[in-house]
């Protein structure tokens, strides 16, 4: 199950947007016209994994070509079918858009996000990782000399867990990083039915586990036994945990 709803490459390379800023488009950039680009979200929202995915990671792309060459408001992202989810609102301008299909299944609607921020010139990037995920906050982290940044997200598992996700991701130049070893060692926390709650000034992510179903995993399963390694004993004694940001990593207090 974790592995339909986190695929991702270790090291992401972003794409260069050049000199061009703004709305600028050189000729033969291979950007998509926003019509096309419409067409094809347009497409992918009625077709779903009709064709194996094939549309749906090609329009993906085409999403991650556009933003190179255009910087979305809510309102016109909307005009297209995206969905503008988080906005780090610093100067790196780190953002998502979503696009989203129907499974078919028991998942449902499946979103489908692309990344864009912006170098310390100035310069737009932007990415579409292997990834399904519904993210709707992000924090900047307090981290000396990096630029970590705390994103949270819903997905739908399956019609009995609905995924929730903390993901950091770091910004280095050109590059986005999707490998950090935030959560132990992984990038990304996700639970089945753990509300996530961050804590900015204190840099504390609180998790609520009262709509946890064991029942679900094994307990030698790796969120049995993360909760376990952070001081889950039983829901009776631990309803809730938390877990604090020291600059690399998050770990129990």
């Amino acid at each position: 199950m974790m592995n339909r709803i986190m695929r991702f490459g270790v090291l992401v390379l972003g794409l260069l947007a050049g000199s061009v800023a703004g709305f600028g488009q050189p000729a033969g950039s291979g950007s998509p016209s926003a019509a096309e680009l419409k067409k094809n979200i347009a497409l992918v929202s009625s077709k779903g994994e009709e064709d194996g995915g094939l549309l749906i990671a090609k329009t993906a792309r085409q999403v991650a070509l556009y933003l190179l060459f255009h910087e979305l408001s809510a309102a016109e992202a909307r005009k297209l079918g995206l969905y503008l989810s988080v906005d780090s609102k610093d100067a790196a301008q780190f953002r998502v858009y979503l696009f989203n299909y129907h499974s078919g299944g028991t998942r449902g609607q499946v979103n489908v996000p692309v990344m864009q921020w912006k170098n310390q010139a100035g310069q737009l990037f932007s990415y579409a990782p292997a990834l399904e995920a519904g993210f709707y906050e992000i924090h900047k982290l307090k981290s000396s000399g990096r630029k970590l940044y705390l994103l949270l997200a819903d997905e739908q598992g399956s019609s009995r867990c609905m995924q929730r996700i903390a993901y950091v991701m770091e910004l280095k130049g050109n590059y986005l990083l999707l490998d950090a070893p935030a959560f132990d060692q992984s990038p990304y926390l996700s639970l089945c039915d753990v509300s996530m709650e961050f804590d900015v000034r204190q840099q504390l992510l609180r998790l609520d586990v009262t709509e946890f179903d064991f029942e679900y995993y094994e307990p030698q399963d790796e969120p049995r036994r993360l909760l376990a390694r952070w001081g889950f004993r039983s829901l009776e004694a631990t309803p809730r945990l938390t877990l604090k940001f020291n600059g690399q990593r998050f770990t129990k207090p």
